[in-house]
């Protein structure tokens, strides 16, 4: 983990960029000594939002199954067939 000052972004922004790059990990940039902001490459933060889309996506699904919002095999392919056969 990497930690610096905001003003290392405007006095050392290549290195950090190519760390964040590189080891695939973000920097944490401090203002006053105190967290503020993280900084991490496109490709780290694209695949981050995928892991938060699954996670919220998993969780909708354990609270459906909670509720007693389950079908069975049969009833999942009536309602595949039904849009199917509504889209066309």
């Amino acid at each position: 983990m990497m930690i610096r000052p905001h003003t290392a972004m405007q006095n050392d922004f290549k290195s950090i960029a190519a760390y964040c790059r590189e080891k695939g990990k973000p920097v944490f940039i401090t203002e006053d000594g105190e967290g503020e902001y993280v900084f991490m490459s496109r490709e780290r933060y694209e695949a981050f939002n995928e892991i938060l889309k699954l996670r919220a996506s998993l969780l909708q699904s354990e609270m459906q199954y909670q509720r007693g919002e389950v079908y069975t095999h049969e009833e999942v392919e009536a309602i595949i067939e039904a849009w199917y056969r509504d889209g066309q």
